[in-house]
């Protein structure tokens, strides 16, 4: 369920990276491979992850 902090719907060709280490989020039609914000490890959030 999305929360207050969570950005806009992704549209068609974009991706929601989330920032492990200050918890920022982003998405972007670019594959991101480190935070914006503050160079820390992200993970993207649009793809399944395995349980």
């Amino acid at each position: 369920m999305p929360t207050p902090t969570d950005p806009a719907p992704c549209g068609d060709g974009e991706d929601l990276y989330e920032c492990r280490d200050c918890g920022a989020r982003r998405w972007t039609e670019d594959r991101l491979t480190s935070c914006p914000d503050c160079d820390g490890r992200v993970e993207n959030l649009t793809k399944p992850r395995p349980e």
